[in-house]
C-alpha cells in the first residue's frame, strides 16, 4: 500500500515536468521514469572528450542515445540555439530518451530519432532487454530480439538537410557499419567523430583493423587516441575510444583531467 501511495504522488509531482537530479554536482532535468537510476557521477574519458568537442558545435549527432543521459549533459554544455540529434532504436530506451528530451532544460534542443545507424537503410534484428543499457544489433532474428529500422547517416543528412560538426558513436559493436554508412558525409564535410570501440563484438563479426583503415583512407581522415596522438586507421581496434578528424583537433580538446 505504501509503495502505491509513493508511486501515485511521484507521478503526480514529476511525470509531466520531469525530475531534477545532480550529475557531477551539476543540476539536470530528466525523465522521471529513469531519474532514480542515473549515476550521480559520470567521469568517463569519452564523455569528457565529447564535451570538449561539442562546446562550439552548432549540430551534434548522438549515435547510441540510450535513455538520453549523454545528450542532456551535452545540451547544457553547448551554446544556446544549438541542436543534438539523438539516435536510439531500442523501444523502451527510446521512450525514455523522448521523455528526457521533452523535459530537459539545457541550451541545446534534443531531437530524437528512433533508428539504428548502420550501412544500409533496412530492417535489422535488435536485442530488446528493457533493463539493459547495452542492447545491440543482433546477427540474426531470434528470441528476445525485435526488428528495428536502420538508416545510414548519409541518407539521413541528405533527407534532413543537416550536417553535424561533431558525432559521437557508441553502439555496442556496430561502429564499423555506422562508419561505412557515413563515408560520403565525412568525405564532403569537416566533421569530428568520437567513436567508442567494442572490440570483442567486432572481432566476433569478422571486422579487423585493416577494414577500419580502409574507411579512414577512403574519407581522407586522420585518427587520434585519447591523448591526442595520431595513430593509423588499422590501429583503431587497439583502442577503447578514438577521434576521427580531417586535421588534429585543438590540443585543448584532449585536456580532460
Amino acid at each position: 500500500m505504501l509503495k502505491r501511495i509513493f508511486r501515485y504522488f511521484y507521478r503526480l509531482l514529476y511525470l509531466k515536468s520531469g525530475k531534477g537530479i545532480k550529475i557531477n554536482n551539476e543540476d539536470y532535468n530528466v525523465s522521471a521514469y529513469v531519474a532514480r537510476g542515473i549515476n550521480s557521477v559520470i567521469d568517463e574519458t569519452p564523455l569528457k572528450l565529447l564535451i570538449n568537442l561539442s562546446r562550439n558545435a552548432e549540430t551534434v549527432f548522438d549515435i547510441g542515445g540510450n535513455i538520453g543521459v549523454i545528450a542532456v549533459i551535452l545540451a547544457k554544455k553547448m551554446q544556446p540555439g544549438t541542436t543534438i540529434y539523438s539516435f536510439e532504436p531500442a523501444p523502451l530506451s527510446y521512450q525514455y530518451l523522448e521523455d528526457t528530451a521533452r523535459v530537459q532544460k539545457g541550451n541545446a534542443r534534443i531531437i530524437t530519432v528512433n533508428n539504428a545507424v548502420s550501412n544500409n537503410n533496412e530492417k535489422l534484428a535488435f536485442t530488446n532487454d528493457g533493463n539493459s543499457c547495452t542492447n545491440h544489433i543482433s546477427t540474426q532474428q531470434e528470441e528476445g530480439t525485435v526488428l528495428i529500422d536502420a538508416i545510414t547517416i548519409d541518407s539521413f543528412c541528405e533527407k534532413s538537410k543537416v550536417i553535424p560538426q561533431v558525432m559521437k558513436i557508441d553502439i555496442e559493436g556496430a561502429e564499423y557499419w555506422a562508419l561505412e554508412g557515413m563515408q560520403k558525409t565525412l568525405k564532403n564535410n569537416n566533421c569530428m567523430v568520437l567513436v567508442e570501440i567494442h572490440g570483442a563484438f567486432l572481432t566476433e563479426n569478422h571486422i579487423n583493423g585493416a577494414m577500419f583503415g580502409n574507411i579512414v583512407d577512403n574519407i581522407g581522415y586522420k585518427v587520434y587516441n585519447t591523448k591526442g596522438e595520431e595513430i593509423r586507421g588499422s590501429e583503431i581496434m587497439e583502442n577503447a575510444c578514438v577521434i576521427l578528424a580531417k586535421s588534429k583537433p585543438d590540443d585543448a580538446i584532449f585536456k580532460i583531467n
